[in-house]
């Protein structure tokens, strides 16, 4: 993995292709929070490797139930938009697609699946 390629990943490109991919401005506020927290704990190069890693997977800071619950209530709309787009670029139902969520909520496991889908689809384009 080169080094270059890392460097893209960066709070500030985070939240610009966040925007560019058409993110709730207030939801990507709340991302921030909890990245910039990540990037703080790790420090800049471990923060990229982490993010590097995800790779489809949910982001650990996010697995908590009730901050997925509570994303969902704040952001439904743009959640439920995100589910149906999902659904049509990979010709698999949400429930399929978040089978390894099945603990969870529904609302939870919604968020859950939109929020790593979509941040890894980031973190590919960034790299």
């Amino acid at each position: 993995m080169d080094t270059k390629d890392l460097s893209n990943l960066s709070l500030s490109k985070l939240e610009q292709k966040m925007k560019e991919d058409s993110f709730e401005d207030n939801l990507i506020k709340d991302l921030i929070v909890v990245l910039k927290q990540r990037l703080i704990e790790f420090g800049e190069r471990d923060f990229q490797k982490w993010l590097y890693n995800l790779n489809f997977k949910y982001p650990e800071d996010f697995q908590d139930e009730s901050f997925a619950k509570e994303i969902y209530e704040k952001y439904q709309f743009w959640v439920e938009e995100e589910i149906v787009r999902l659904e049509k670029e990979t010709n698999i139902s949400w429930e399929v697609q978040s089978e390894d969520l099945e603990k969870f909520d529904i609302k939870a496991r919604k968020v859950q699946l939109v929020i790593r889908h979509r941040l890894s689809e980031i973190v590919l384009e960034l790299i």
